[in-house]
């Protein structure tokens, strides 16, 4: 089979020839290649030779799975929806980057978004947060969809299929990062019937948007984050209310278009698995971080969700490459043969993950990959 076949082939439950093979790798391969973090992250063309030497290194890496596009140094600067302190400019040429939480909106901005819409609000938010103008903002998404279009050519020339069409995050946890967690959940008490209306105009935008980036790309394939509202941290009732809503809005829509969802779960999801289960079979994936139950999510999706999982942060930086053969012989073995599984890091493999720790990763996957 190619990349492009074993993927599409996991993605419908399918069993594959082999395992395919999807690590989370951004900053890991440029502290492979030498570079600084800075350098990676500033330097898009560096960081497509530091991809390249890492794919020469493991062939066998066939799922090129990065938002790249997303948190390139001047695009986060410019249209990111977070403030972000980044390597080299806010924070040491080497540092991971790391993102401000603050309360960068308020109440009076929901109704502004019910007003004027939510691509008003975007600009806006841009404008007050990381202090640009209009034509840097038109310039930065510019640049982002040229860089996504790029990554996807070099990686079908490495011989990789990329993973995703275009990224988006899900309404609430969108503006739980504006609003910031603890004003958010404030507002699902005290402001409930508002919020209800906001989040609806939000996922109807974000829809659109998705579906835009999609069709653009060639790719029916799309990047929604999903963090923090999960019942780890909030209700049965109120996950209903404010998450699950616009989570079913957001992947009828995206069905309707014939665009697979792909869920990027960061968080513990393990008491919110059942509600995929609501959707197509065959038609959603979901990425778990290694903090979510995967054998419990296996489990109770087998036949019906395609699952990319999930050797954690810890592993590669401080666990042993026995560990780390171990844990992922036992992801083959128990996920492999059912179908419907992608190996994969959760979420991304750390800047200072040890190298012998990603090495026994990919050649786990070379020993007992093929089914």
């Amino acid at each position: 089979m190619t990349p492009e076949e074993r993927l599409q082939t996991a993605i419908s439950l399918g069993k594959p020839d082999r395992v395919p093979c999807a690590p989370m790798i951004e900053s890991y391969a440029g502290r492979r290649a030498g570079l600084s973090n800075y350098e990676f992250m500033y330097n898009y063309e560096k960081a497509e030779l530091a991809f390249d030497q890492l794919h020469q290194e493991y062939p066998c890496w066939d799922v090129m799975r990065s938002v790249y596009f997303v948190f390139h140094g001047p695009i986060q600067k410019t249209i990111g929806f977070m403030k972000p302190l980044m390597p080299g400019v806010d924070l040491p040429p080497d540092s991971e980057y790391q993102m401000l939480e603050y309360e960068a909106i308020t109440r009076d901005d929901y109704g502004f978004i019910l007003e004027a819409g939510y691509h008003a609000f975007l600009n806006e938010f841009y404008r007050r947060v990381h202090k640009v103008d209009d034509e840097e903002i038109a310039k930065a998404r510019r640049l982002q969809l040229d860089i996504l279009n790029s990554q996807i050519n070099r990686a079908r020339q490495r011989g990789q299929a990329f993973l995703y069409g275009g990224f988006t995050v899900l309404a609430a946890p969108l503006l739980c990062m504006m609003r910031s967690l603890e004003q958010f959940i404030r507002d699902m008490y005290q402001v409930p019937t508002l919020l209800d209306r906001v989040l609806e105009v939000v996922t109807e935008a974000l829809v659109a948007d998705g579906i835009a980036c999609a069709r653009k790309t060639g790719i029916p394939k799309l990047f929604i984050g999903n963090a923090r509202l999960t019942c780890q941290l909030i209700s049965v009732p109120l996950f209903e209310r404010f998450v699950w809503s616009s989570m079913k809005q957001t992947v009828f829509g995206l069905l309707e278009a014939g665009i697979t969802p792909i869920f990027h779960l960061d968080s513990d999801w393990t008491k919110n698995l059942e509600y995929f289960l609501e959707f197509p079979p065959g038609k959603v994936v979901i990425e778990l971080d290694s903090t979510t139950d995967i054998f419990r999510a296996h489990r109770i999706l087998r036949g019906h969700t395609c699952i990319i999982g999930d050797v954690g942060a810890p592993l590669f930086t401080l666990g042993k490459p026995e560990q780390v053969r171990e844990y992922c012989r036992k992801l083959l073995h128990e996920f492999g043969n059912d179908g419907g599984f992608i190996l994969g890091s959760g979420c991304h493999v750390p800047l200072e993950a040890k190298h012998e720790n990603v090495d026994a990763f990919f050649r786990s996957l070379e020993e007992g990959g093929w089914l």
